[in-house]
């Protein structure tokens, strides 16, 4: 099964540089990852479907890497800001074939969703949530204008940079 994930995903991203998501089919899609349309039928439901499986699956990774830490910090800390553009670096072709498919809104949802989850409760207030929904889009937006501009300052460059734009402050209790 990841094998054939594997496969699409690739598949899917070789013919976005040819043409639009729209103006693929699931038979081009099939012949391209060399799986039957029945293989593919049996795991997804929509091409959509492939992209975004494969999105949880980098989110749902990223997530069990930062949980095998004793301490995860707070969410602007440098060490948090290294992980996440050097884990996501590794996957700027794909976080790319979902800005061209207009599918940005979703790894923002998602991205929002994961520092949320991880670091907000109720205790520490509403001004704390909010703080992370604006930090959440922010690092998004600094994170697709990077990748856009071809990822040209390395990973510790930009944990560096946005330490700089949001110096480290202990979480509100």
């Amino acid at each position: 099964m990841k094998y054939t994930k594997n496969c699409l995903v690739q598949a899917l991203m070789r013919l976005l540089q040819e043409k639009p998501l729209s103006s693929i089919s699931i038979t081009e899609l099939a012949a391209e990852a060399g799986i039957s349309r029945m293989t593919y039928y049996r795991n997804y439901q929509s091409i959509d479907d492939v992209l975004l499986s494969h999105l949880s699956d980098l989110l749902d990774n990223y997530r069990r890497d930062v949980e095998k830490w004793l301490d995860k910090g707070s969410y602007n800390d440098y060490r948090n800001m290294l992980h996440c553009y050097e884990y996501f670096s590794n996957h700027a072709d794909f976080i790319r074939c979902l800005l061209k498919c207009n599918m940005g809104s979703v790894l923002l949802q998602r991205l929002t969703d994961y520092i949320i989850n991880t670091y907000y409760t109720e205790e520490k207030g509403i001004a704390y949530y909010y703080t992370l929904q604006a930090f959440s889009g922010s690092l998004y937006n600094i994170y697709i204008a990077w990748i856009l501009k071809g990822t040209k300052e390395s990973a510790d460059e930009m944990a560096t940079l946005i330490c700089g734009l949001y110096p480290h402050t202990p979480a509100q209790s």
